[in-house]
């Protein structure tokens, strides 16, 4: 099924990364409203901390994406929002308030802003002519696959051993796909 990118070597890299970032970023989502009730919050907190979250991705991304294309090395965009999310997750860990949550929104609303748009150019980069709507499908296929498992095991673990182990966890992949993007020669990529 997904034969039509293994033979891209750079488009087999950049969906093993990103299928482990995946991971991590899609295991806590499905949980969030219970994570703002178990720090005091409800309905309202949950849906107006996401919305924060929401929009200054949006803001962020247009000023983001204005110069995006100036710079060189893309991946360092890509590099840059991992480290975002990673200290965002790990905030996540020592949150004890609401507050802690929408200051943390704009962290990872940041890593959003600079990953996802840079990620996507490069992925863009590397398709294969006249095969761009099944590498794009492979690539949004496996995601929703990695998705599944994520919000799987992100329930498992956080109702097993809790949700600061989740956040560790969390952040520990993202920090993988940060090394495994650092280290691929340039021309990879």
């Amino acid at each position: 099924m997904f034969n039509n990118i293994l033979s891209n070597k750079s488009l087999r890299i950049l969906i093993g990364i990103n299928s482990i970032f995946i991971l991590a970023a899609n295991m806590f989502p499905p949980l969030f409203a219970l994570f703002i009730q178990k720090i005091g919050g409800g309905l309202f907190e949950a849906g107006s901390i996401w919305a924060v979250f929401a929009i200054f991705t949006g803001f962020l991304m247009l000023l983001i994406t204005r110069f995006g294309d100036r710079v060189i090395e893309k991946e360092y965009l890509v590099a840059g929002g991992y480290v975002c999310r990673i200290l965002g997750w790990l905030g996540y860990f020592f949150a004890s308030s609401l507050w802690h949550l929408y200051l943390l929104q704009l962290v990872l609303a940041l890593g959003e802003a600079l990953g996802t748009p840079a990620f996507n150019a490069i992925y863009s980069e590397h398709l294969d002519k006249g095969k761009y709507i099944r590498q794009w499908g492979a690539c949004g296929s496996l995601s929703l696959i990695v998705m599944g498992i994520a919000a799987f095991l992100g329930g498992s673990i956080a109702s097993i051993i809790g949700f600061r182990i989740l956040f560790l966890l969390m952040s520990g992949l993202a920090a993988l796909s940060f090394i495994f993007l650092m280290i691929q020669p340039r021309k990879v990529l």
